[in-house]
């Protein structure tokens, strides 16, 4: 939940609590393999015994609460449970506040407020919902009525911001997994596997509860309060910024109040505004402030104190956030951050380096070029032009080497040409960042980075296949031309890589490029790769990497009977293109490969 709950045994403020009876009472219910697990029943009656202890004494509670497997019971409780546990942790303002000022027992309100959103999704139980939102307000009305002190001494502070995340609108800055994800990563867990709350998908509680009036009365609260002082806190800041960007995407009229007062604070300390965007704590307040910003306001920062520094706070490890924010998330859709576009392209050259382990810097580009595919206003023939006098590829005929010099991180003057087969060694050295930059300028339909990729003869093509780094752009590239419908250029990859299947499907990284090679070829490409791999089928069978790949594809099946094989493949190859928007090319539903695990062959 943003930061380690551990205290040494020495801190007085930490009671000594026994916890083994809970601990153990919860493994029960997290170990798969016991008879518990796969009981619905047996597991609610364990989860009753454990509230009806809790409920009727303090001293359980606090013993319950104190176990670190706490937020797995929270996370795996009925909506019912959830409800008697929730219920019993807001009903009385005494215990709130002792559970809330002991940082172990607070641990479980965080959880509660995390997971509520989830619980509630999808249920009608009408009483339910009454008891829990009841529960919230009791809940936001102490943090309300206790803020003041809760940010002096930081009890709570952790549930405090976790209230906030749960009500009002989305935050911009709150990664959300797509729907279909949803807490995958826990469907099925294993023995000893360790369950995060921080991994679990953090929902909004429903509208209907009305429980954004809250971000009012915090705002309220602060109105005596030195911000600018909050922001620098290392407890507090993250939910003050937190609180500007709730305010200002719930209550854009009423935002308008606070961030005038932090605007006069900065007035009054000229400074400020260097001094803090260049603190690791600072830099995120300031962030969130320029987020929530009105147009007007925004431009006043842009031009005293942005643009002027544009190039420092570029390359500065915090400074450059509350840049690469506004980039990401505003300047696609306001005029006001033309300029500042103009001066990051204008001074690209100065601010990255892509010889550098600062890959925050050249993470810059891609955000430019993503929201330059958004704003058709930006000038994207500027940006390309700039990187491409930076790489010494300005010249029409060194354009062509476009993607060799981005993926090797060397000017062009550095690479020695005389031989592909030293092209393909500095091929070998590409780095991450370089090709996220590439993928990104061939999805943009980069008219210099299309040449550059369709000169790649078949080793250097060969050699991204089989690097750790190149064979995920080689996968993206794929994934790209089948998005996008570039069947010249998918064709183009399995003529270069033709006669090379066999080396590729061998090699770690290049075992991957084979599948996505086999997911996105059509009927005539995958037979190339078929006849090629069925020559060497008993040396594929036992190589750990490409044996897979064997499975996968029905080797065995296509040298035994290869006109059904087609056949199968063909219908396969139509149902996809039919329904390609519900059905995932993944080992799940394969429905060829189980075929050809199940199948029995008459002689």
């Amino acid at each position: 939940m943003g930061r380690k709950d551990i205290k040494s045994e020495e801190d007085p403020k930490t009671p000594k609590v026994d916890t083994r009876y809970y601990d153990e009472l919860f493994k029960r219910i997290k170990d798969q393999e016991s008879e518990e697990f796969n009981d619905p029943e047996a597991l609610d009656t364990l989860a009753s015994t454990i509230l009806d202890q809790i409920t009727e004494d303090d001293k359980e509670l606090t013993k319950c609460l104190y176990s670190y497997h706490i937020d797995y019971f929270i996370y795996k409780s009925t909506l019912e449970r959830f409800t008697q546990l929730f219920e019993l942790l807001t009903s009385n303002s005494e215990r709130l506040k002792e559970l809330l000022n002991d940082t172990r027992t607070s641990r479980a309100y965080e959880a509660c407020l995390l997971i509520i959103g989830g619980k509630v999704k999808g249920s009608n139980d009408v009483e339910k919902f009454e008891t829990l939102k009841n529960c919230m307000c009791n809940l936001g009305d102490y943090f309300v009525s206790n803020l003041e002190d809760i940010l002096e001494s930081h009890n709570g502070i952790f549930a405090l911001r976790s209230f906030l995340r749960v009500i009002g609108k989305p935050d911009v800055l709150e990664a959300q997994p797509n729907e279909g994800n949803t807490n995958k990563k826990f469907n099925k867990f294993r023995r000893n596997q360790e369950f995060s709350i921080k991994d679990v998908e953090v929902k909004l509680v429903p509208e209907d509860w009305k429980l954004n009036v809250y971000i009012k009365k915090f705002s309220k609260s602060l109105k005596d309060m030195n911000l600018l002082e909050t922001g620098l806190v290392a407890a507090v800041s993250p939910f003050t910024s937190l609180l500007l960007r709730k305010l200002a995407t719930s209550y854009p009229d009423k935002s308008s109040e606070t961030l005038e007062k932090i605007h006069k604070q900065f007035v009054k300390k000229p400074n400020s505004f260097n001094s803090m965007i260049q603190d690791s704590i600072g830099s995120r307040f300031i962030e969130s402030f320029l987020l929530a910003c009105p147009s007007e306001l925004l431009k006043v920062y842009l031009d005293e104190n942005l643009l002027p520094n544009i190039v420092t706070y570029s390359k500065h490890i915090y400074a450059n956030y509350p840049i690469q924010t506004l980039v990401k998330y505003r300047m696609d859709k306001e005029e006001t951050l033309g300029p500042l576009y103009d001066a990051l392209v204008e001074n690209l050259p100065s601010i990255i380096d892509l010889h550098t382990d600062l890959i925050f810097k050249n993470y810059l580009i891609v955000e430019l070029i993503n929201v330059c595919q958004k704003n058709s206003s930006l000038n994207f023939k500027n940006l390309i032009k700039t990187l491409l006098n930076y790489l010494g590829c300005s010249d029409d005929e060194n354009k062509i080497h476009f993607l060799r010099v981005l993926l090797v991180y060397e000017k062009l003057e550095d690479i020695q040409k005389e031989s592909s087969a030293d092209m393909a060694l500095y091929v070998m050295d590409l780095k991450p960042i370089a090709s996220t930059i590439a993928i990104k300028l061939i999805e943009a339909d980069e008219k210099n980075i299309n040449k550059s990729f369709n000169s790649l003869n078949s080793n250097e093509l060969e050699h991204l296949a089989t690097n750790s780094v190149g064979s995920h752009f080689i996968q993206q590239v794929l994934q790209t031309c089948l998005a996008k419908d570039r069947t010249v250029w998918l064709q183009s990859i399995f003529d270069k890589l033709k006669g090379r299947f066999v080396n590729i499907s061998t090699n770690k990284s290049g075992s991957f490029v084979m599948e996505t090679l086999w997911s996105v070829g059509t009927l005539k490409q995958r037979i190339m790769i078929v006849d090629e791999l069925k020559v060497c089928e008993n040396q594929l069978k036992n190589d750990q990497y490409a044996r897979f790949l064997v499975n996968k594809i029905g080797l065995n099946f296509y040298k035994r009977k290869p006109e059904e094989w087609k056949q199968i493949q063909a219908n396969e190859l139509k149902k996809k293109r039919l329904f390609s928007d519900i059905i995932s090319d993944g080992p799940k539903n394969d429905e060829s490969s189980n075929y050809y695990k199940n199948k029995k062959y008459k002689k």
